[in-house]
């Protein structure tokens, strides 16, 4: 009996301890929730705002796209709002090159190195204050002709990235590229002994990506698969490339500079009947504008005839950025019975390049004190599942406005050729 009362007295005492336990922790918990509410409803501070500057008194925010090509413009305004925004001032804090205009709440400049770059603004108005603060993201353009050294010459060229992703504002969020390089020996022969492409995604000062090289190994032709590729870009304006061959394991590095003396004018004029450069009877080219259409006159058997359609980048945005008119994108390219594997020194440059539904580049050359002095190099691509996926052909105009050309000579081109070949 007097053990069944302890047990009693026992249970009620521990029941009793954890009421008033429970009580008191609700007693606290009840006591913060005050008290932090309190706490909170003082403070204003957010995204646009300074601390302790409630938004509704004064507030600034940075508004427009945040990444941009290096030889793009940038131009980004702000806002600033509340009861005290009609007497703030606004204090900029960003890159030099930018301009800040507090009339028209813009900062805005021509380019910016590639890279990131913080941009920062402050409003104050008496004992208030906001900021806001941003990164831009500066692609760099990469597009250009480049070239290095090394036991081999080695040339690079690669197109003004294009923009490949946009947000719900059109903002640019991704942008790509392709991009050619090639190893020439240093020998006698200066024969093409290496051919790539690549296609890469933009990214600050660095392009990233994968794409395919065209070799001959043991006598025959070999095409390796590129992987990890990298390329850096040096505020020289140099450029840095680094891959691998997924099949070999074999690493590259090569060092490439700008090739200073390559500008041509975007506006130059390419219209003109062109000549294979590397072998006799190869098709005559009829280059416009916009077009290219191969022309077998005076041949017995059509050979690497071409067609193919040019898509030239934004000539406005080149000239007002100063920049290298000397490559133009090709599209839908068709060649026709061009294999040149059984030529000398040509299996790898152009190898067999027959086939339709190709891309590539156009590489403007030179352009002389005359408009008539003319080359390019033609790149083309085509699927990793061909053989032969990749080709680079070298022409230059013989006729130009109906007439023979300083260069015609050379290859036995007459006047009755221009007037007969110039449609």
């Amino acid at each position: 009996m007097h053990s069944l009362v302890g047990r009693l007295r026992d249970t009620l005492k521990s029941g009793l301890r954890r009421f008033f336990l429970a009580a008191f922790g609700f007693l606290l918990l009840g006591g913060c929730g005050v008290g932090s509410g309190g706490s909170d409803s003082g403070n204003g501070s957010g995204a646009g705002s300074g601390s302790g500057t409630p938004p509704e008194q004064l507030s600034i925010k940075i508004e427009g796209q945040i990444k941009y090509r290096a030889d793009e413009g940038v131009s980004l305004s702000y806002t600033v709002s509340g009861n005290s925004a009609e007497s703030a001032t606004v204090a900029y804090g960003g890159p030099v090159e930018l301009n800040h205009d507090a009339e028209k709440k813009t900062i805005s400049g021509d380019a910016l190195l590639p890279g990131t770059h913080s941009v920062k603004v402050t409003a104050t108005a008496g004992s208030f204050y906001s900021e806001d603060e941003i990164t831009l993201f500066i692609d760099a353009n990469f597009g250009g002709r480049y070239g290095g050294g090394g036991e081999s010459q080695f040339s690079l060229t690669m197109g003004r990235s294009q923009v490949t992703e946009t947000d719900e504002n059109n903002y640019v969020l991704t942008r790509s590229g392709t991009l050619y390089w090639y190893s020439q020996a240093t020998d006698a022969t200066e024969f093409v002994n290496l051919i790539c492409v690549a296609d890469v995604e933009v990214s600050g000062d660095e392009a990233s990506g994968s794409g395919l090289c065209k070799e001959v190994v043991d006598a025959e032709l070999q095409v390796r698969t590129v992987t990890g590729l990298i390329v850096t870009y040096k505020e020289t304006g140099e450029l840095g490339l680094t891959y691998s061959y997924e099949e070999t394991d074999e690493s590259f590095d090569v060092d490439f500079s700008v090739a200073g003396d390559a500008y041509v004018s975007p506006d130059l004029d390419l219209s003109g009947i062109y000549r294979s450069t590397l072998l006799e009877n190869l098709d005559y080219l009829n280059v416009t504008q916009n077009d290219i259409a191969g022309d077998s006159y005076d041949l017995e058997t059509p050979r690497c005839g071409i067609t193919a359609t040019l898509t030239r980048y934004d000539t406005e945005l080149i000239t007002a950025t100063e920049g290298d008119g000397s490559i133009i994108p090709a599209e839908a390219i068709t060649i026709d019975n061009c294999d040149l594997t059984s030529q000398t020194g040509y299996a790898v440059s152009v190898g067999d390049a027959t086939g339709s539904g190709q891309s590539g580049l156009m590489l403007i050359l030179q352009s002389g004190i005359s408009d008539s002095v003319v080359r390019f190099d033609l790149y083309t691509r085509r699927g990793r599942e061909y053989t032969d996926p990749l080709s680079k052909l070298r022409y230059a105009r013989v006729c130009y406005q109906g007439a023979p050309t300083s260069q015609a000579a050379v290859y036995g081109v007459t006047e009755s050729d221009c007037e007969a070949l110039t449609p």
